[in-house]
């Protein structure tokens, strides 16, 4: 019977001692304000900040050497990190009201970043693989932004600054993509930017200033570029490359209604689109190897249709 009281007295010794190895410091100031920290494993670390109202933090990590940083100043801000695996990093930063992150990490050494100045703001990130980075800057209200990586070394920078934007970055698919890189930056209202880049090796730009555009661009295969720049307003921008080592470039300046779609299938192609002007229309379609187009279009309701193929 000693024996077991011992082994029993050791095991509890063990168990203090490997949760002793976590740290959570959570400091709350004003009223109904809650936080939720769950750690599991060893050397996970959690500091939080809230001061203000009904600030909400669920922390969840699994794994060791995970750390999670999370400040909250205002009223019914947020935040609900998961982290499974080691080594992962996230930071949150909520100011002003009612803004809502959510971030996933699973795997090891991943990081990403959100920050949330305004209002009802949103940002929901997922993260399986490793290596994996993520940016997100919301300035204003109600904007939306969702990034997706799977696989490992993927970065992804999201930067909205107005009101009502959406941003939507997806790298990668079923644990595969390595080394992509994309950015979207939002400045005005109403934007709205949807990427999606697969495989291996792949670049994304876009840039929205003014209010009222929308630009969709994907990606499928290795080596690929693709940027798109809206400049005023109610521009429209799809473009669509599969295979590899294609490059895609649409540049939409000094006007309004301008329309652009690109879309290449096989390798090594070329796109150039630049429209300087209002209500002018843009189609290029290339298919096979090695293809290139360029279209410069200055002035008022300019049309161009570019088809091209090996077939």
């Amino acid at each position: 019977m000693k024996n077991s009281i011992l082994l029993l007295g050791a095991s509890l010794i063990s168990a203090v001692g490997i949760a002793q190895s976590n740290s959570s410091t959570l400091d709350q100031v004003g009223g109904s304000n809650s936080g939720d920290i769950t750690q599991t494993g060893a050397y996970n670390i959690y500091l939080g900040d809230q001061q203000g109202d009904e600030n909400t933090a669920t922390i969840d990590q699994i794994g060791a050497f995970n750390q999670s940083y999370t400040t909250q100043l205002g009223d019914l801000n947020k935040a609900t990190i998961s982290q499974l695996g080691d080594s992962n990093f996230s930071e949150v930063v909520q100011e002003i009201e009612g803004n809502t992150t959510e971030i996933s990490q699973e795997g090891v050494v991943n990081e990403d970043y959100v920050y949330q100045y305004g209002t009802e703001n949103d940002a929901t990130v997922e993260q399986v693989g490793d290596f994996n980075y993520g940016y997100s800057d919301q300035f204003g209200a109600q904007n939306d932004v969702t990034l997706t990586q799977w696989g490992g070394d993927n970065s992804a920078f999201q930067i909205q600054s107005g009101n009502t934007n959406t941003a939507t970055i997806t790298q990668g698919i079923d644990y595969t993509g390595w080394a992509s890189s994309q950015v979207i930056t939002q400045r005005g209202q109403f934007q709205s930017a949807l990427q999606a880049a697969i495989g291996d090796d792949n670049e994304v730009r876009a840039y929205q200033g003014n209010d009222n555009n929308f630009s969709r661009q994907y990606q499928e295969g290795d080596g690929n570029f693709a940027n798109t720049q809206q400049y005023f307003s109610t521009q429209t921008s799809f473009q669509e490359q599969i295979g590899d080592d294609n490059y895609v470039n649409t540049v939409q300046t000094s006007g309004d209604l301008n329309f652009a779609t690109v879309a290449q299938w096989g390798d090594d192609n070329y796109a150039l689109t630049r429209q300087l002007g209002d209500s002018n229309g843009a189609a290029v379609t290339q298919l096979g190897l090695s293809h290139s187009s360029t279209i410069m279009q200055t002035g008022a309701f300019n049309a161009a249709d570019v088809f091209q193929t090996d077939f």
